[in-house]
């Protein structure tokens, strides 16, 4: 890709994620990010439809970055604990990355990172027929975790952090 494409949509996406932090979603313009971002409306509509179309261009990159940094997804049922910290590491770029909030409550983001992961964890080798609670789990630890990063304080130490997993591992290994 061109440098100077890279730099505008980069632009573009650093404008939109600055103006999540002043207002709501619903309530951002294309006027809003591309006065933000200081470029044109046609630069904005020269990469994007819309500030939905954005979304899922961040969206999809976001779920592109977790999907590559998850190691142990087929090992799921075999060492849900290593799992477990896994998937917050994974899920913590998106924190890092300021992809955090259009994934907080948004049902589509989780759905999708899911359907991913579990697309995944089938190339790695899990048999998903031998387990019908793979897409549960998924949802229920990718939202878990997306909520443990949205508390600002008190941060999420390492002791808690063992303790979340070796949770998760008795629920697993309950199944």
């Amino acid at each position: 890709m061109d440098i100077r494409v890279q730099k505008t949509k980069k632009a573009i996406a650093d404008a939109f994620l600055r103006m999540t932090g002043k207002k709501p979603i619903e309530k951002i313009t294309v006027t809003d990010i591309v006065t933000e971002a200081q470029i044109n409306k046609s630069t904005f509509y020269a990469h994007y439809r819309d500030i939905y179309d954005l979304m899922d261009a961040l969206s999809n990159d976001a779920i592109s970055s977790v999907v590559s940094a998850m190691h142990y997804l087929a090992n799921m049922f075999e060492d849900p604990h290593a799992f477990f910290l896994d998937m917050y590491d994974a899920l913590s770029i998106c924190k890092n990355d300021n992809i955090q909030p259009f994934s907080s409550g948004n049902m589509k983001f989780s759905q999708q990172l899911s359907a991913a992961l579990n697309e995944k964890a089938i190339e790695q080798g899990l048999q998903p027929d031998n387990y019908h609670y793979v897409g549960a789990l998924l949802t229920f630890t990718i939202n878990g975790i997306i909520a443990l990063h949205k508390v600002k304080e008190p941060a999420i130490n390492d002791e808690d952090l063992e303790k979340l997993a070796n949770f998760f591992e008795n629920g697993v290994r309950s199944l």
